[in-house]
């Protein structure tokens, strides 16, 4: 009994510290929290109070486990405080992207780089600045020694080594944010933190310290009646952080201590001291913080469907919905091997079949107010409503695999060589668009639009690794932080910043060009982002409408679709939104769809597909659109169905 009273007890401290560093600010990334004269500088991501993050390195026996530097690693945090005008999430990039950083202001509420701003340690960038903190024990789980050990025990490290990995596709170096932004970022959170746990305080047996046996003395005490004892929490709070059992500032957490561990054990504690909270502030967010509803809070009804909608996309049924579900749900392995799977086979995908069957629970049945993926309507069994639901679903499908899901990627990368050369202002727009110019076609929708911002600066999640070599990611900043933007040259790997290099349509800059694809359907241009906004964003919420993100601004935050909470639901509900909007409520699509179901066309006829293909890039992916149509109609077996009425 006493080892399980001590195990308790080491899993309540191991708790009361998540709680202290991560779960009472709802966070999983450090937040930016240091002021330095009066500011909270960007490159506060380098390190805060004194440290620097990319020096914390291994001792001379951990040595060949520390993660290298890498000068050109470029992406950002997830999540950031909670409070009002609370600083942006850290990020880090090369300094051919940043050449100098400022500070957060509070009052115009956005990042001012006119002039470098340091940290205390007289940082003015943000290169190699990639390992600050993260999950439950982010103030420790952070420098290139700790994300290098989880590489080399349970990341890919381990798996190249020939040795087990819980996490064989995963690289903590080259990707530390994978604990935060992942499809395993849910348990990565937690694991991280064990793993620091394990590594660090359970092992501590030095100077007439052994953790192991004095946490077994203080179960047995308060088992009997004792009080919690204080000095022994200031040490391990010395060992979590420092290494040493003695240090200067260690901080009591006896208090929270109390509360959980009288939540967790049968033991008779002294007077517990008064309550601490550990819930955030009720000040604004910019993140999410419910969960988007699944279902409407009203029956679907034919008065709220679309007016421009064709007839065949008539709103569906609660009972053809569950039946859809169903039949994916057979068809999950065939799904996943066919559709869902990268070109890479051995990356973890980013669009996992929970997130996709997830959403079309979303957008299928009316949450969306008059907006409906199609998945069939009157009764299940209508076998030809049932064919047509199906191929609308392969289609789309295929369109997510030709421009996403095989090359795994949610931000959009830079393609589109010009005079030989990939310039920076794709990011504007490629193969001769102008994103920022992609208004909405109606004039009646226009006021849906997002207004283009030149002060709009970010830059996309994970930089792209494709045929030219490791190309950076796109982004985005004013003209008087960059006047132009040079290219990347894949041969020399890398980017060259000394003259203008424009893009097709003629920029050499990237201002107000936040606008590139994201998500599934890799969502573009002022229009469809205004649109995600005003149907199920902040902008929805703040008129008084339902929302399914009411904290997600659109237009302020694209970047939530490939980055936030939600993200690996967002790409694919985006796409959906994408496919409702350019594609159902296209009347030719209509008309081809229901004759390629209702003649059993064969599958050969690509008259339906290459209008598709018309009709969101041009046709310029139309070859590669069909051979993933036929795999997708293999995949959900519906060139059986048609086979059968040739019959």
């Amino acid at each position: 009994e006493v080892d399980i009273n001590a195990g308790m007890l080491n899993l309540a401290l191991f708790l009361t510290y998540s709680m202290v560093m991560a779960i009472q600010d709802d966070a999983c990334d450090e937040h930016n929290t240091q002021i330095v004269s009066g500011k909270f500088p960007v490159s506060n991501a380098c390190g805060q109070y004194g440290l620097s993050y990319q020096d914390i390195r291994c001792t001379a026996v951990d040595k060949d486990k520390e993660c290298p530097l890498d000068p050109n690693q470029s992406f950002s945090a997830v999540t950031r405080a909670l409070y009002d005008r609370a600083p942006q999430p850290f990020k880090c990039a090369p300094k051919s992207q940043y050449p100098v950083t400022g500070y957060w202001d509070d009052r115009r509420i956005e990042e001012n780089h006119q002039t470098a701003f340091s940290n205390e340690l007289g940082r003015t960038d943000v290169e190699g600045c990639c390992w600050w903190g993260r999950g439950v024990l982010r103030e420790v789980t952070r420098g290139r020694c700790s994300f290098g050990k989880m590489n080399y025990y349970i990341g890919k490290r381990a798996a190249e080594d020939g040795r087990p990995s819980l996490y064989p596709n995963v690289d903590f170096c080259e990707f530390p944010e994978a604990i935060c932004a992942s499809e395993f970022s849910n348990e990565l959170r937690w694991v991280s933190g064990m793993f620091q746990w394990v590594m660090d305080v359970q092992p501590y047996n030095r100077n007439g310290f052994n953790y192991i046996e004095k946490i077994k003395e203080i179960a047995t005490d308060i088992s009997h009646g004792g009080a919690l004892d204080s000095s022994f929490f200031l040490d391990v709070d010395c060992i979590l952080k420092t290494g040493s059992v003695k240090c200067d500032q260690a901080i009591d957490i006896t208090e929270t201590m109390e509360n959980l561990v009288s939540a967790m054990f049968d033991f008779k504690l002294p007077t517990l001291s008064p309550t601490r909270t550990t819930n955030p502030s009720n000040s604004p967010t910019d993140l999410p913080t419910v969960s988007p509803s699944t279902s409407p809070s009203y029956s679907p009804s034919a008065t709220v469907a679309p007016t421009g909608s064709p007839i065949i996309f008539a709103y569906p049924s609660e009972e053809f919905i569950g039946a859809i579900i169903e039949d994916m749900l057979t068809k999950q392995v065939a799904i996943e091997q066919k559709i869902l799977i990268p070109s890479n086979s051995e990356e973890p995908s980013f669009y996992s079949f929970d997130g996709f069957l997830e959403s079309i629970k979303i957008m299928a049945d009316g949450t969306v107010p008059g907006k409906y993926f199609y998945v069939g309507h009157d009764k299940p069994t209508n076998r030809e409503l049932k064919k047509r639901a199906l191929v609308n679903i392969a289609l789309f499908l295929a369109h997510t695999k030709t421009v996403a899901v095989q090359a795994n990627i949610c931000d959009e990368q830079n393609v589109d060589r010009v005079n030989n050369k990939l310039p920076l202002s794709n990011a504007c727009g490629q193969f001769g668009e102008s994103y920022q110019d992609l208004r909405c076609p109606h004039a009646s929708e226009s006021f849906m639009e997002c207004p283009p911002d030149p002060n709009m600066q970010m830059i996309a999640v994970v930089k792209g690794e494709n045929s030219e070599g490791s190309v950076p990611p796109f982004f985005c900043g004013p003209k008087q932080y960059f006047p132009f933007t040079g290219y990347y040259d894949a041969d020399t790997n890398e980017i060259l910043n000394e003259s203008p290099s424009k893009n097709r349509a003629g920029r050499s800059d990237v201002s107000a060009c936040c606008w590139w694809g994201r998500g599934s359907a890799q969502v573009k241009g002022v229009c469809m982002y205004g649109k995600l906004n005003y149907y199920i964003g902040a902008r929805a919420a703040a008129e008084g409408r339902r929302s399914l993100y009411p904290d997600i601004d659109f237009c302020r935050n694209p970047s939530q679709i490939c980055s936030g909470p939600y993200a690996f639901t967002l790409m694919w509900i985006t796409g959906m939104f994408v496919w409702i909007e350019q594609v159902q409520e296209d009347s030719t699509y209509s008309e081809l769809l229901d004759n390629f179901v209702s003649n059993s066309l064969p599958v050969d006829d690509r008259r339906l597909v290459d209008h598709v293909s018309e009709v969101l890039d041009g046709g310029r992916n139309k070859d590669e659109r069909y051979e993933n149509f036929l795999s997708s109609l293999d995949a959900l077996g519906v060139n059986v169905l048609l086979s059968q009425d040739e019959k």
